[in-house]
């Protein structure tokens, strides 16, 4: 008896599944792989300013500030942003600290950065030049994200009318997309430019426009639900 009760239970829990997709719409789908590409151009560059000081116990106070306004005179293109702060304590007493700050600049800023940088610099307070990269700034990444998921929605509406011409009794629309992975740019090899070719570089750096390429891929999914006449006969 058993035995017989427990299929008696499946079979009405197979039943009532059945019944439930049976009401639901049957969709007839096709799935797209989409790809876009842009080149994102940038005129400006990352640069970084490394600072060593050695400062007495009061001065450190003082430091941030004092380091944030003598970069202003290296350049007061871009807003300067300290992102490292080490301090030791050195052998003559005093607080010996390594500052790392960085600041995107227009090229055209770009030439005789590592002289103000020399400039400004005196005994106990030196001011390097350490990097230059040409990168497009996250705006700008942000911005062409933003273009290369319209062009893939675009591309998926163009593909929509298309099969609802192809199928006039149809009513294509888009059921799902999935972008895969992240946007991200293509190694910048090409932009990057190190302190060692800043010479040629300072004296071309006007008007320089860098691009890198993105690129994205979605994977979309179109969707048609039957005719109301063929949803009867299914249903019936």
């Amino acid at each position: 008896m058993r035995a017989i009760y427990l299929l008696l239970v499946s079979l009405l829990v197979s039943l009532n599944a059945w019944a439930d997709n049976a009401y639901e719409p049957l969709l007839n789908t096709v799935t797209l792989e989409l790809n876009a590409e842009q080149w994102v151009t940038t005129q400006t560059a990352l640069v970084t300013i490394g600072v060593n000081a050695s400062v007495t116990g009061g001065g450190l106070e003082k430091i941030q500030s004092n380091v944030l306004s003598k970069l202003n005179q290296i350049s007061n293109k871009g807003e300067w942003h300290i992102i490292s702060f080490n301090r030791s304590l050195g052998q003559s007493g005093l607080e010996q600290v390594q500052i790392s700050a960085q600041a995107r600049l227009p090229s055209s800023d770009l030439g005789g950065l590592r002289d103000r940088a020399k400039a400004i610099t005196k005994p106990g307070e030196t001011y390097t030049l350490d990097n230059v990269e040409f990168t497009p700034s996250e705006n700008e990444l942000r911005d062409a994200n933003k273009n290369l998921r319209n062009t893939i929605y675009q591309q998926a509406r163009n593909e929509i009318d298309v099969l609802n011409k192809a199928n006039p009794d149809q009513h294509y629309y888009i059921h799902n997309i999935d972008f895969v992975g992240r946007v991200t740019p293509q190694p910048p090899q090409p932009m990057m430019y190190k302190v060692g070719g800043m010479n040629t570089l300072a004296s071309n750096a006007a008007n320089i426009s860098v691009g890198n390429k993105l690129s994205v891929s979605a994977t979309v999914v179109l969707a048609s639900a039957p005719s109301s006449d063929v949803t009867k006969i299914v249903h019936a």
